[in-house]
């Protein structure tokens, strides 16, 4: 990488450092083109340099919280040789990568269950859909162990059980942090207790009851 690649790849992630910051505490509509330069202590000029919109911004944010989830996910199926230890990792790599980046991860969640189904996309999002499909794929490639086991019992495609995996657990999470203080004083569940709960019952769902003393 030339000098001039490094400082436009340093100007591009300190100006997407100040953006994530924002949108985390303002929301992406709320936030302006205005707000990121003054946060991340740029002039509006400079900052039209780097990124021509909002929306590049948000694409851009979005490509790489894809790409560090996809190899976290990829990490976790390949560390586990037992499927639900792998289901358990999976699960756990989803909601902590929610907890690290929310914003991230909403509009990832979004992202991976339609394009999951539909293999379309809004703009230029050529790399994004690359990645969203390796996503897809690899949790495709561990549903089809499970059948192939006899662990996985479910009569719906896969591919649609895994636009329902990312429907089902991101209401999960976004539940667990909005409704923190009625789940604990109503079910006395903290928030990992709560989703632990979900999961086990997505996993039912998906098993068919089975456990793994049951193989």
């Amino acid at each position: 990488m030339s000098k001039k690649q490094a400082l436009t790849e340093f100007h591009r992630g300190s100006i997407l450092a100040a953006a994530e910051r924002l949108f985390a505490e303002k929301g992406t509509e709320k936030t302006t083109m205005d707000d990121i330069a003054k946060e991340a202590e740029y002039s509006k000029a400079t900052l039209y340099v780097y990124f021509q919109s909002k929306e590049e911004i948000i694409g851009a944010i979005l490509l790489s919280g894809m790409v560090l989830l996809s190899k976290k996910l990829r990490d976790a199926i390949q560390r586990q040789e037992d499927w639900f230890q792998t289901y358990d990792a999976v699960c756990s790599t989803i909601i902590r990568f929610y907890e690290e980046n929310p914003s991230t991860y909403q509009a990832a969640a979004g992202q991976l269950a339609v394009l999951s189904v539909t293999g379309e996309d809004d703009g230029d999002g050529s790399e994004l859909l690359r990645v969203t499909r390796e996503i897809n794929s690899e949790l495709l490639e561990f549903l089809k162990q499970g059948v192939d086991t006899g662990v996985v019992q479910i009569a719906q495609p896969l591919e649609e059980v895994i636009l329902l995996f990312w429907a089902s657990l991101s209401g999960m999470v976004k539940t667990a942090e909005r409704a923190e203080r009625y789940i604990r004083r109503t079910f006395e569940l903290d928030r990992s207790g709560f989703l632990r709960d979900g999961t086990r019952l997505l996993l039912a769902a998906i098993t068919g009851g089975k456990t793994a003393g049951q193989l």
